[in-house]
């Protein structure tokens, strides 16, 4: 995926590369296009607003012409790779056959393709996704072809190939008329008639018959076995003729077919710029397909692209597709959140199982979706184009370091690229260490992006920390969370819904808890519930009123 993402994980942590699965060409024309893909960087933001606009057409298109859709698909998906057979032809080789039907076959596709994109015109497809004609090929390739296409090696393209098979087929019928003799001869005395190449077996026990046929000379005994005495049929004089004639003519044939194939590969080469051109068009048509049916899929929309240097993302209905897709297969409720990143750093804080993981991978993942000119999860959208993204998840520490020490050496990365334009998603950086020093660094690493000299850079930090906005002065966003009335007592276990004593669980919890995101004051109380939360997933009573009077205790003091 490039250094567009930085650090190890980034585009699995935001779930690109779950999303990029889901794009599915039909042909390996479009997965050709489809693996050259590469992210727009700031500069590039008029080639990308292109690419949307391309991207719109497929859409309408899909959505006024399903019966045209379906035809290119189908013509998209039987097409055959042709890149190996350029290769071949550019270093002027002889084709073969099978080699042939490929360029014919990729001729033929591509009227199909013309036919639909004409008659389909106002949409107003993009030029690369139109292929050349390559009608003279196919005419060359497949004269006289109407239906699917075969190539075949046809008399039409040589008339002296037409009179050599010609003359093979006409000794062959004589071949055939001279064995015919023989065994008519052979049926006329043993009352069987044997096939002019295969063997006739008589039974040892049946020793009168085995004597005549040994007498006969028109049979060659063969071979002899147990229980019978194998023969066949012996070529006359002529028979032998007429085989040293057929087998002349077979190698005049194949020398003559392959010089058809070795003129048939040499006109190509002149047209080998319009075959490459074709092949690309048709793959970037089936890519561009691929994204529309993406776009209707999700529901998706394209993004504004804002020309400011000024770093910045407005996300209005955002949702993560994989994380949807989980909580409708449950049966819940997904809640899309919105969320303003027009500051170089924003805190995002929330209560625990508030979502703020989520809504970065989310923000990740519409920002990396749109600089490779991909459908945006979210009802509406504009940013400005990074050099690239950072998300460093919670995760847990790499062989031989902590948590803690792996979140240090991981930071490291996008520090030392803090003079590019990046956006940088850091999910409870600290949390591995204690509380006093771990909010001590983390609002060091804030105040260092926010700092003018390393200001490129998009920061958006999630935390459990109470003051860290406040620290930093920053812009605040915090998940709404449970409503008051939702304390509820909590039963036996974290799956349960509820029970006949009131209590509550995780899917309850689910169900009650508000997404959404709300811009508030960096001095904004830092919700504390983790024993809330703790109650209602079902931890022991005994254990939740001793957590509470220890928190009582220490504020308190």
């Amino acid at each position: 995926m490039s250094r567009f993402f930085a650090g190890e994980s980034t585009a699995q942590s935001t779930g690109f590369e779950a999303a990029w699965e889901e794009i599915r060409p039909k042909s390996s024309l479009g997965r050709r296009v489809k693996a050259k893909e590469r992210p727009r960087l700031p500069g590039e933001e008029a080639a990308l607003k292109e690419e949307f606009h391309q991207l719109l057409k497929a859409v309408s298109f899909y959505e006024k012409y399903p019966e045209a859709a379906s035809k290119l698909e189908e013509t998209l998906e039987s097409l055959k790779d042709p890149f190996h057979v350029i290769t071949l032809l550019e270093d002027k080789k002889t084709l073969t056959p099978a080699e042939l039907f490929v360029v014919a076959h990729l001729a033929f596709s591509s009227g199909k393709v013309r036919a639909v994109l004409r008659e389909t015109k106002d949409v107003g497809w993009p030029g690369e996704v139109t292929p050349p004609s390559l009608s003279s090929i196919l005419k060359r390739l497949l004269p006289g072809t109407s239906g699917q296409p075969t190539f075949y090696i046809g008399d039409s393209f040589s008339p002296e190939l037409e009179k050599v098979r010609a003359e093979r087929k006409d000794r062959e019928r004589k071949w055939r008329e001279e064995m015919a003799k023989e065994a008519l001869a052979v049926e006329a005395l043993l009352s069987r008639r044997p096939g002019l190449r295969e063997e006739i077996a008589i039974r040892k026990t049946d020793s009168e018959l085995v004597r005549k046929a040994r007498l006969m000379p028109e049979l060659a005994e063969t071979r002899e076995t147990l229980t019978h005495v194998h023969f066949r049929l012996k070529a006359t004089r002529e028979a032998v003729r007429l085989e040293r004639e057929i087998n002349r003519l077979r190698q005049k044939e194949v020398s003559l077919e392959e010089e058809v194939l070795s003129s048939l590969s040499r006109e190509l080469v002149p047209n080998l710029g319009d075959i490459t051109r074709a092949a690309w068009a048709l793959g970037k048509l089936d890519y561009l397909l691929a994204k529309a049916r993406l776009y209707r899929s999700w529901g998706a929309s394209v993004p504004e692209i804002l020309d400011s240097s000024a770093p910045q993302v407005v996300l209005t209905g955002a949702f993560h597709p994989g994380v949807r897709k989980q909580v409708r297969e449950r049966g819940g409720r997904y809640q899309p959140i919105s969320i303003e990143l027009d500051s170089t750093v924003a805190v995002i804080t929330g209560p625990n199982m508030g979502g703020k993981t989520v809504a970065l991978a989310t923000i990740g993942l519409c920002v990396s979706l749109a600089q490779w000119a991909l459908p945006v999860p979210c009802e509406k959208m504009s940013f400005t184009l990074y050099d690239f993204i950072y998300f460093q998840p919670q995760s847990p520490g790499k062989p031989g370091l902590s948590s803690f020490a792996a979140e240090v050496v991981s930071l490291k990365e996008p520090l030392s690229r803090s003079g590019q334009k990046g956006l940088v998603l850091l999910d409870e950086i600290g949390r591995g260490t204690n509380p006093s020093q771990g909010l001590a660094l983390y609002a060091a690493v804030l105040q260092y992006f926010k700092e003018e000299k390393n200001g490129r850079c998009t920061v958006v930090a999630t935390t459990h920390f109470h003051g860290l906005p406040d620290l930093t002065g920053v812009s605040h966003w915090q998940v709404t969370g449970l409503c008051p009335s939702c304390k509820a007592p909590v039963g036996n276990g974290p799956d349960a819904d509820s029970s006949k004593d009131g209590s509550y669980g995780l899917n309850w919890l689910y169900d009650h808890m508000d997404y959404s995101l709300q811009r508030v004051g960096p001095d904004a109380k830092t919700p504390q519930d983790a024993l809330l939360v703790a109650r209602l997933l079902g931890l022991d009573k005994e254990i939740i009123k001793r957590a509470e009077k220890i928190f009582l205790n220490q504020n308190v003091s």
